[in-house]
């Protein structure tokens, strides 16, 4: 019996490298689908066939077609995609690519989206008593009405979005008048979401659930800086362990059925130090190397559901940092906290401390990436792509 084939998609994305370094100490052949050679996946060291493939956004007929092209001729065992296109591509078309042989990582559409829609979402949360801001969609319910429930300040958020892709804070009608509409035009269905003060922690957790309903792994850590410095995507993270907030989301995931991975953005209301769900990642987010940290092997879990095969048990550890040097050199010049922040921003080495875009046995992707960065900050269609 030949090696188990596996195919990570977006291997140009940062996500990429735990799942390299895993299925390296494994009897595995891997291909990793690159944009770009300039990238986190095409320049780490671990042992991998790369092909490159074309741009997912906005062109699913062509990158479908190369996909399924591609396992026809070349078998694979199971699929994973580590980003929100290729998630949505591969959830839509999972029926179509498990036909061609083999298992992919995702569920299937009906399910995906009321983990990916933030609207079903937060309907989901109000159903079942999951605390999360008040959301209301004006287009529904008329903008009086929602905007009683929501308040002001408030934020506009596209239901299907990336990261901060859309969301725009408002304080007035006059605001509510000239920008939703646009987003809207832009983006898609969209809602207003109380806005949370930036204040409390901000956490994610990490939950595998399988096919008879069982959860097989959790993580979760704590943000310590994120940049943008208001609200942005984390640079320096804590693993440290909640199981109530486990159990609670959990509860999402039996109420919808989901079985794999789903990563949960979290933020506590300084006002009432409550912890509140913003959104699901319905896919392997950038941050997922804090799971592999934690102890919990996320690549074998995803292996053995693809067999059917009984899942390991893993130890848990917590109190490590995890931290991405790109974003964190980018924050020490933005923050004023440079000095006084806590971890301390100077504390580069030690046995707690991993860094999620490299390390030493993997140095290179530091260099590929920050290649792929510039290549994306240079682009004028990249940086209005970011605005607000």
């Amino acid at each position: 019996m030949g090696k188990y084939r596996v195919l990570l998609l977006d291997g140009h994305t940062i996500q990429v490298l735990p799942f390299l370094e895993s299925l390296n100490n494994k009897a595995v052949e891997i291909t990793i689908f690159c944009e770009s050679k300039l990238s986190h996946g095409y320049f780490s060291r671990y042992k991998k066939k790369t092909v490159i493939c074309p741009h997912v956004h906005n062109n699913y007929d062509e990158y479908f077609s190369f996909l399924r092209d591609y396992i026809l001729e070349h078998p694979q065992d199971l699929i994973i995609p580590l980003f929100n296109d290729t998630a949505e591509l591969a959830s839509k078309y999972k029926e179509q690519l498990e036909e061609c042989g083999c298992c992919v990582e995702i569920p299937q559409w009906d399910i995906f989206i009321q983990a990916h829609d933030k609207e079903k979402l937060m309907d989901i949360c109000y159903n079942i008593g999951i605390p999360h801001p008040k959301t209301a969609n004006p287009a529904k319910m008329g903008y009086v009405e929602a905007i009683e429930y929501v308040g002001y300040p408030c934020l506009i958020k596209p239901n299907l979005s990336a990261g901060a892709k859309g969301i725009k804070i408002i304080n007035s009608k006059h605001d509510f008048d000239l920008f939703y509409q646009q987003i809207v035009d832009k983006f898609g269905e969209s809602t207003i979401q109380e806005f949370i003060p930036q204040t409390g922690k901000q956490l994610k957790v990490q939950i595998y659930r399988n096919g008879d309903g069982k959860i097989v792994m959790s993580s979760c850590y704590e943000k310590c800086r994120y940049y943008p410095i208001d609200g942005g995507t984390s640079t320096c993270n804590k693993i440290i362990s909640r199981p109530d907030l486990v159990t609670r989301y959990a509860k999402i995931l039996d109420y919808i059925d989901w079985v794999g991975f789903a990563d949960f953005d979290c933020i506590e209301d300084p006002r009432t130090g409550e912890i509140l769900l913003m959104e699901i990642n319905p896919r392997v987010p950038g941050t997922i190397k804090a799971s592999f940290i934690a102890g919990i092997d996320v690549a074998e879990i995803m292996m053995s559901h693809a067999q059917n095969i009984p899942y390991k048990t893993y130890e848990y550890k917590e109190g490590f940092y995890m931290r991405n040097l790109a974003t964190e050199i980018i924050w020490f010049f933005s923050s004023k906290d440079r000095f006084h922040s806590n971890p301390s921003w100077f504390n580069f080495f030690g046995k707690n401390i991993y860094y999620v875009d490299g390390g030493i046995k993997d140095p290179l992707p530091f260099i590929g990436g920050f290649l792929g960065g510039l290549k994306k900050i240079i682009n004028p269609e990249f940086r209005k792509s970011k605005k607000k």
